[in-house]
């Protein structure tokens, strides 16, 4: 299979794709659905989608099971990251077909084929399932708010940090082997991204053109390799202990941006450039902007080997680094300076 030929993605209005889909259930963020649920043709069943928990999830696919299971043919995810992992899980567990309709480009969920859910309050990867398209409506996406379109630039960027730590983990000997193509397309992702930057910034219809292709080109390349390797390592792996030490649940996009600028000083891989990145995105990545403390972040960073073990996370500079409030110092200065946001 060639890279980035696997996820078929149409730009289209909402109201078009859902007219041309059969039965469906809608797994839904609020807002939007709201206001969109007006204009479009009903969805046989609305699930609210507020929790990942696998729990929480089986229950829904009980209620579906029990409920529809004749009447419905597919599961549209439609909003953010939690919608679209939500109607991947449903669609995996029912063997129903899916169309993803993202509603912000904050996350890469909508694109990816792995079903990502949290067990105990731990990300878990549980299978995969492809879409059968992913629907762009330009005007509904750009109608969020801006922080939740620039906030695209952080499964983008963890291509800096990403690389960085798949380089050490093969030259030590650990993991999957080291694949030219899939690294000249994490390099190439980065230099797209520095030159799109302030088209994202300004949300325009070529600057989220540009971070759902570059969510396409990541979701097809992590699918056809079986990992990931390239776009994640340390700074969502530091962004996982976090959530689960403090049960917080950032927006993903602003969360991973901050951390590939803290864990590149650890890596000593170039932070100033990741910090120009989130600087002229106009990013939302401030700790003090997503109520990250001080103390928070070391206990995320000091622990994170241990906890990069417990979970069998991949090698990467958590397992070499000197991860000492010395470290801790060095990455806070440099996130300290991030610009705060006016939204």
């Amino acid at each position: 299979m060639t890279i980035g030929q696997l996820f078929t993605v149409i730009e289209t209005s909402i109201e078009t794709i859902l007219d041309g889909v059969g039965p469906y259930l809608a797994a839904v963020n609020d807002p939007p659905w709201s206001t969109v649920s007006e204009r479009v043709r009903p969805a046989e069943r609305v699930m609210i989608a507020d929790n990942m928990e696998q729990s929480h999830l089986d229950h829904l696919v009980d209620q579906l099971d029990r409920a529809d299971h004749d009447t419905i043919d597919m599961v549209v995810g439609i909003g953010g990251g939690t919608a679209l992992d939500t109607a991947k899980y449903l669609a995996w567990r029912t063997g129903r077909s899916l169309v993803q309709i993202p509603t912000i480009t904050s996350v890469d969920a909508g694109f990816t084929d792995a079903v990502g859910i949290r067990v105990d309050g731990r990300v878990r990867y549980v299978g995969t399932i492809v879409p059968e398209t992913v629907a762009l409506d330009l005007p509904l996406i750009r109608s969020a708010p801006a922080r939740l379109n620039r906030a695209g630039i952080g499964d983008i960027l963890s291509c800096h940090t990403g690389l960085f730590d798949w380089r050490l983990a093969v030259d030590a000997g650990q993991g999957v082997p080291w694949r030219n193509d899939l690294a000249e397309l994490g390099a190439a992702l980065l230099s797209e991204l520095d030159e799109a930057l302030p088209e994202v910034h300004a949300v325009s219809d070529d600057g989220v053109r540009f971070l759902a292709d570059a969510y396409r080109r990541i979701g097809a390349a992590c699918a056809e390799a079986g990992h990931s390797r390239f776009e994640e390592g340390s700074e969502h792996f530091w962004a996982y202990n976090y959530e689960h030490q403090t049960g917080a649940h950032q927006v993903h996009g602003e969360l991973i941006g901050f951390a590939v600028v803290a864990l590149s000083v650890i890596q000593d891989n170039n932070p100033n450039w990741a910090f120009d990145v989130v600087e002229r995105s106009g990013a939302r990545c401030h700790p003090d902007d997503l109520g990250i403390s001080r103390q928070q972040f070391d206990d995320a960073l000091l622990g994170l080997a241990d906890y990069a073990r417990a979970e069998e996370l991949d090698y990467s500079i958590a397992d070499i680094a000197d991860l000492d409030l010395a470290a801790a110092d060095a990455s806070w200065k440099l996130v300290e300076q991030l610009p705060r946001s006016d939204q």
